[in-house]
């Protein structure tokens, strides 16, 4: 016969040993730093920011783990890459994007949906310039050149074309 003494330790134990294996599969072996699968592009130059350290970007699949106690960024997809940003070479940051709105598509239906794309494209990179003090104001008066540059053009021609297009004879 066997002593109940003992079988609710032995329960414990068994339990706590089960638990104990379930946790240590199931922790993040991710490495710590950038794992590139596949490179998307060959990257791009960004800028210099004032003490003359160097950025560029590039589109991987792949990790990105900026440090032990970080959670992973991880793209297994070359529509939804890793935007990394390098500091004089090195990976200093990476996050989750749709290429589709940085890499323009091989043809544009009209020239408005090529300017939109170009003018968004523009307005995300002073976005990325910003996080790392690179100066930004010679993008930001292209932009607002391109968006005053549209607007009166909206005005002048817009209930123009409007108002002849419509008009019933």
């Amino acid at each position: 016969m066997t002593k109940s003494s003992l079988t609710i330790p032995a329960l414990i134990l068994a339990f706590g040993g089960g638990l104990a294996y379930w946790v240590m599969s199931n922790r993040d072996t991710t490495p710590v730093g950038l794992t590139i699968v596949k490179q998307i592009d060959a990257g791009s130059y960004l800028g210099e920011d004032a003490e003359e350290n160097q950025y560029e970007t590039s589109f991987v699949t792949g990790t990105w783990r900026a440090t032990e106690s970080s959670l992973p960024v991880v793209s297994v997809s070359e529509d939804t890459p890793i935007l990394v940003v390098f500091k004089n070479g090195e990976p200093v940051n990476g996050e989750i994007v749709k290429l589709e709105e940085w890499k323009p598509p091989t043809e544009f239906d009209d020239e408005d949906q090529a300017y939109e794309f170009f003018l968004n494209l523009m307005k995300q990179q002073v976005k990325v310039m910003k996080e790392y003090d690179i100066d930004t104001s010679a993008i930001e008066n292209n932009i607002e050149m391109q968006e005053n540059n549209t607007a009166e053009a909206e005005s002048i021609f817009g209930p123009t074309m409007t108002l002849q297009s419509n008009f019933v004879w």
